[in-house]
């Protein structure tokens, strides 16, 4: 049960409370209004981007060893920038949380394309919140990416937006798009031609709250997608509620601040249309929800979903017959911080980074509090693995974002990928923009920060948010895709992409179409690799469903699946260096 934290309880022991800010009266007189123009104020903002032709950046020279190119170079980030509306100088805890890309194969010619949230501004006269319309980005090969928003039908700026997620809804075998957003969402149909329809109203959802993103997942095995959509506060665009920090500064007001608004769950029927099962199912319950992923953890054949929490206790949710969920966090040990406090808990992955065959959990959190990685010893048990990883203080002076488990070296050894960003605008010795991380695996036992090697882009700041990881150019080597508040979206391919690889795409038949729930094992270097597919991670992002893994040789490989519903099948004979698309075989009555 998710329960918020109160103001006092935060200053306490949450780490947000003493660096945040504090409430002013509503009736502070203007004269005492501190006037801070932030966009010239080194480090703590940045000037409003344009919507059109954002300006481009000097090349970085690549260096031999760093792991990405790309980022902050002119041929590599997207013409395209989330815009948050900070330019308005509302300092609304709207603007802060930015957007997400969602990758996807949407005219299914085998490449992956990028869609990008697209944000909105602020009005003063009368205060509301304008949308602005996202991208949709073709991938053409070779690096390359042609916006083709228009003719995808995709240029609605109705909704101020953060999170995009990609399911087949429809089971047509061609990606549908979930797009949330502050008081709204929509559901874009892929009609197969390249353009996508508005099926928000004909398939019955209503989301009027405060919508941070959504996740697809079958929560009750009939083989359609069900939706769940994660809520952040009950919150309105108020320009009397003024917050003052320690330093007598306006700012952001911190999320203490407000209520915690209700997740939604959204059946499938099968037909177009969705139904509202949120309170039968039990995850009506208050929550500033940021992050989610979903999982059958403990391999009952029902779905599983953990949820992420600003300041308040995270959410673990098993699934069960009868549209029923049970609230395990607590006893499951993934509710709180290892010192038992609440965290400011953002985006969230899931892995096996030991190579136990077990899923883990990583996500980010507010400044002054380590990223959490929960090592799972059971099938409802987890312990914090922060500390012995060596985790431990290396992010604790950042505000993590988007995260991922990605084997971005090709060892079998899943790393970790964090985008930072501060949401607080006047920070004494934090800055707004800050650098991303990146971690390599050792082995299973440790984290060793790579960063200094990742490449230019991870050797500069920026304002992060969401971020989604694929293979963007099918040669085997994971790549990045990152979103920035007012700065183009950075895509990082892999410089280092490994001699033999397999990659796999799950196709569903009996069970839900892209398999979301199945688990795949396969050996290399002479042991065995856990992978999942998943629904949701990182931050308001989709990533690229596929499964990449490390293959010893030019031989051809087998791998075993287990599919949603329990069965498992082994596929053979599979040449490496190229995609496959393995399709789950239908059951006997079928």
């Amino acid at each position: 049960m998710r329960i918020w934290c109160s103001l006092l309880v935060c200053l306490a022991g949450c780490g947000i409370g003493m660096e945040a800010t504090s409430p002013a009266p509503k009736n502070l007189p203007k004269a005492n209004e501190p006037r801070i123009d932030r966009r010239n104020r080194a480090g703590y903002g940045f000037a409003p981007l344009p919507d059109a032709n954002p300006p481009k950046t000097p090349r970085v020279p690549v260096k031999a060893d760093d792991w990405f190119d790309g980022g902050d170079g002119e041929s590599r980030p997207l013409p395209f920038a989330y815009v948050d509306g900070s330019g308005a100088a509302a300092y609304t805890i709207l603007e802060v949380m930015g957007g997400g890309a969602a990758l996807l194969d949407y005219d299914r010619d085998g490449l992956m394309d990028i869609y990008v949230t697209g944000g909105g501004s602020f009005g003063k006269s009368p205060v509301r919140a304008s949308g602005r319309a996202g991208a949709l980005f073709h991938n053409l090969g070779g690096g390359s990416f042609a916006d083709v928003t228009r003719n995808a039908g995709l240029q609605d700026d109705q909704l101020y937006t953060h999170g995009a997620t990609v399911g087949d809804y429809n089971r047509d075998g061609y990606p549908d798009l979930f797009v949330a957003g502050y008081q709204g969402c929509r559901l874009y149909r892929n009609e197969k031609d390249g353009s996508f329809s508005n099926q928000t109203a004909t398939a019955g959802l209503s989301c009027p709250n405060w919508n941070m993103t959504g996740c697809w997942a079958d929560i009750d095995n009939d083989g359609w997608l069900d939706l769940y959509v994660v809520t952040y506060a009950k919150f309105k665009l108020d320009p009397e509620h003024i917050c003052i920090n320690d330093w007598n500064l306006r700012d952001v007001c911190p999320p203490t601040e407000f209520e915690g608004e209700v997740d939604q769950l959204w059946r499938n029927r099968g037909d177009g249309t969705f139904e509202d099962v949120s309170h039968q199912a039990g995850v009506d319950v208050p929550g500033r929800g940021m992050g989610i992923v979903a999982a059958d953890l403990d391999e009952d054949g029902w779905i599983d979903f953990y949820v992420t929490n600003d300041m308040e206790e995270n959410v673990l949710l098993y699934g069960g017959p009868n549209l029923t969920f049970s609230s395990e966090a607590i006893p499951a040990g993934t509710a709180f911080s290892p010192t038992g406090e609440r965290e400011g808990s953002m985006g969230v992955d899931l892995g096996d980074y030991n190579g136990d065959g077990k899923p883990d959990f990583i996500y980010t959190n507010y400044v002054n509090q380590d990223i959490s990685l929960l090592e799972m010893v059971d099938k409802r048990g987890f312990v914090n693995a922060t500390s012995a990883a060596g985790l431990s203080g290396s992010t604790s002076s950042w505000v993590g974002f988007g995260t991922a488990f990605a084997d971005f070296d090709s060892d079998g050894w899943q790393d970790l990928f964090v985008i930072n960003g501060h949401v607080m605008y006047e920070r004494s010795g934090s800055h707004y923009s800050q650098p991303p991380r990146l971690f390599r695996n050792l082995d299973g036992r440790r984290f060793m920060d790579a960063s200094p090697q990742g490449g230019p882009y991870f050797r500069a700041m920026h304002a992060g948010r969401g971020a989604a990881v694929g293979d963007l150019n099918n040669d085997g080597g994971l790549d990045l895709v990152v979103v920035h508040q007012q700065e183009r979206v950075a895509v990082l391919f892999n410089q280092h992409p490994p001699k033999h690889w397999i990659g796999l795409r799950l196709q569903g038949q009996s069970s839900n179409p892209d398999a979301i729930g199945a688990r795949i094992n396969h050996q290399f270097a002479g042991r065995e690799l856990t992978r999942w597919v998943h629904g949701g991670g990182s931050y308001l992002s989709s990533c690229d469903q596929r499964i990449v893994l490390p293959a010893d040789d030019a031989s051809p490989v087998s791998v075993k699946v287990r599919w949603p519903d329990g069965r498992t099948a082994d596929f053979s004979d599979l040449i490496p260096n190229r995609f496959h698309e393995l399709v789950e075989a239908r059951r006997p009555t079928e």
